[in-house]
This record gives C-alpha cells, structure tokens and sequence, in this order.
C-alpha cells in the first residue's frame, strides 16, 4: 500500500457534475476530498437572434453547456474559448474546435487576443452567466463592433440550514477550502462563521483570489488556472 507524505482534508465547493476529475485528483494524490457544492447553476431562456457572427466567445464551460440549445441556427465564423476545459467543452457539447484558446484563464488576456481582430462591423456573441466577470462593451462598441451578452444561465448559491457549514468543516477537521469561483467563495462566506484564519484556502485563479482578498481572507493560487494545478499546490 503507498504511503502518501503529509494528506490534507479538503474540501470541494464546486457543483457536483464537475467536481468528478477534482476528487479523482485529490484521492490520487493521497488526500481526502469533501465534497459540499456552494453553488447551483439554472438554464435561463433569453432570445438569441438566429444566424452568423463574426465571433462566439465563450467564458465558462457553463456558458458553452447552456448555450448549446441555441446552436442548431447559430453558427459563428470564429470562435474563442477563455481556457482549456472552455475549449474541451466546445468539443463535447457543440462538437465544434475553437479557433482561439488562451491556455491561462485571464479575461483581459483574451481581450487584447479580440482587439487584434478586424471588429468594424462585427457582431460578437458572448452567452454566459446573469451575473459574470464584466466584458468592455464600451470599448468594443468604439471599435465599430456590436458585443452581444445574452444570460443563459443563473448562478445561485446553495443554502445550507443555519450553522451547517461550521459543523461540516469541524467534524470533517477540514485542513484546506477550494474556489473555482467567486461564487462559491462568495457563499461560503456569507454562511460560515467560523474562524477562516484557520483555514488553508486555496484559489483556482487571481479573480476568486482578487475577490476573497477585497473580503479580507487570503488565499493562495496556482500559476496556471486549472483543477490539477490547484492539487499539485495542495
């Protein structure tokens, strides 16, 4: 039987359909994952306009996964992924490649790869969650494009009964909390009242890492943005 250095408790905060490859990682590694998802995502059913856009541009694998009902009549003559599991979501639910893949999960990186493009004229099709990170739309528009940003899903966080999360983390002896997100750091907050001082958090990326530290909580982050880089920094 291997032995494994130094195994931590943790535990995940991401929906249950896409924590299957984190908690795989974890156990491989010698640690014990928890699971206890900190948010819920809807469809939502906005009108999309059929027909061509110069661009589709996709944020999250959710965006991609919500979006999918609408691409029988929608079709983009390029598109962009923001990271590689956007990309892989691309190939699984719209059987499609993209043209444009940042590998590090930075939106202002793939911007400045979008003003590189002729826009005059262009319509951009961004589809992604009601509350996201902001897109430039000013800016875009003065370059003579139209960006459109349809909601095809919600985020919502997922309420546990009063004093539920603190139990779970005491009785589990939790070492280390993981974000994938703003919003699963943002629900765990407002429902543990414990000390989180005493907690190794553990971001996926500089955003959910910029929005605990604007909370007061610091957390560390991998140099590349994924779910295996947060477990080798475990």
């Amino acid at each position: 039987m291997k032995i494994f250095e130094n195994p931590k408790r943790v535990l995940v905060t991401r929906q249950f359909e896409q924590s299957g490859s984190f908690v795989n990682l974890l156990s491989a590694k010698g640690h014990y994952p928890f699971l206890l998802p900190m948010i819920e995502t809807v469809q939502l059913c906005p009108v999309i306009e059929p027909g061509e856009y110069e661009i589709i541009f996709f944020t999250s694998a959710n965006a991609v996964k919500y979006f999918a009902p609408y691409h029988h009549n929608i079709h983009g003559k390029a598109y962009i992924a923001l990271g590689e599991k956007t990309a892989h979501a691309m190939e699984v639910f719209l059987g499609i490649s993209s043209h444009i893949t940042p590998t590090v999960y930075d939106l202002n990186n793939a911007m400045q790869i979008i003003y590189s493009i002729p826009l005059k004229n262009a319509r951009i099709l961004s589809p992604g969650a009601e509350k996201r990170l902001e897109l430039p739309v000013e800016q875009i528009n003065e370059m003579g494009a139209e960006l459109i940003t349809p909601a095809v899903y919600e985020t919502t966080f997922a309420e546990y009964p009063a004093g539920y999360l603190d139990s779970f983390i005491v009785d589990n002896k939790i070492d280390t909390v993981t974000f994938c997100s703003p919003s699963a750091a943002k629900s765990f907050l407002r429902q543990f009242n414990g000390d989180k001082s005493l907690l190794d958090i553990v971001s996926i990326g500089t955003t959910t890492a910029l929005f605990l530290d604007k909370q007061g909580v610091i957390s560390r982050y991998p140099e590349n943005f994924t779910v295996e880089s947060i477990v080798e920094i475990i």
